[in-house]
């Protein structure tokens, strides 16, 4: 009896990889400008906002110690009342945290892309 040879010839399975990687966005504008760091175009609009705010209300607060002046016929002291109220102004405190507003995290991308050849085996007797 006599054994025959066996041959086996084989193909390995090839596996390629490759992959895109994920992008990542992170907006945090909003949060630097809520703490006064942000960018100098919104500096300068905030700036002259509140410029804006402070002439009216010292505007409005000037018509008032005007009125009190015109008033002066209805008796008390209104020069010593506006001294004094511009000497000592009442402050409020408060405590806040900041900022208040999340930054915007936004994803792009992200794939893997898998190219495989089958494997084959020759068996020959």
């Amino acid at each position: 009896m006599q054994i025959q040879r066996i041959q086996i010839h084989q193909e390995f399975v090839r596996v390629k990889l490759s992959q895109e990687h994920v992008k990542v966005r992170i907006n945090q504008d909003r949060c630097w400008e809520e703490v006064n760091l942000g960018s100098t175009d919104y500096l300068v609009r905030s700036s002259a906002q509140r410029g804006y705010e402070q002439v009216l209300r010292y505007i409005q607060k000037t018509a008032e110690n005007g009125n009190k002046l015109a008033r002066i016929e209805d008796g008390g002291q209104p020069i010593i009342d506006i001294c004094i109220e511009e000497a000592f102004p009442e402050y409020d405190y408060n405590v806040d945290i900041i900022p208040k507003s999340r930054p915007q995290i936004y994803f792009e991308g992200g794939k893997v892309y898998i190219d495989f050849e089958m494997g084959k085996v020759d068996v020959r007797v």
